[in-house]
């Protein structure tokens, strides 16, 4: 998918959902300087699941929520939809937790800039979702940014992946 598409998309997305949402997949991972491919659009928000659900009625755009089990360690909810044919989810912290972000005006692009997850946040988001594409994603991270190696492989520790990262660290 050309990269132009889903940042059309990612700015539409951040325009609806509004302040206290950001980017929070693939496309923060290139934001923060590791290009790998990615077909959605993903952004994790701090607002309630009606207010997404609303702004995304009030601007026709059709999604599917999903409630997780938080007592498993799931994420509290879960949007998904479609917009222009970039498949997009947005999502709730694992135990609501503060995020903070920045702003990035994507390579290529004018001087629209598009609310990404700090870096520092979305290595825990990565740590916390622990597929192995997302520790692939921080290893990869933390090759670029070495200074957030300690904190981070702390987080895995408080997780109980430190072992895992290990071996993804690695590869890297």
């Amino acid at each position: 998918m050309r990269p132009g598409r889903l940042i059309r998309v990612a700015r539409e997305l951040a325009a609806v959902l509004g302040e206290g949402s950001a980017l929070a997949g693939g496309l923060a991972v290139a934001a923060w300087g590791e290009i790998r491919a990615t077909r959605d659009v993903d952004f994790v928000t701090a607002l309630p699941l009606h207010d997404v659900e609303r702004r995304l009625r009030e601007n026709g755009i059709a999604y599917v929520a999903r409630r997780g089990d938080v007592l498993t360690g799931d994420l509290p909810w879960v949007v998904e939809g479609d917009l222009g044919g970039v498949r997009f989810q947005v999502f709730a912290p694992r135990g609501g937790r503060p995020f903070t972000t920045v702003s990035v005006t994507p390579a290529g692009a004018d001087t629209e800039s598009v609310p990404v997850v700090s870096l520092e946040d979305l290595l825990r988001l990565k740590l916390e979702a622990g597929g192995p594409k997302d520790l692939w994603d921080v290893a990869r991270l933390l090759r670029q940014h070495p200074e957030q190696l300690s904190r981070t492989r702390a987080c895995a520790a408080s997780l109980g992946i430190d072992d895992e990262l290990a071996r993804w660290l690695e590869r890297e």
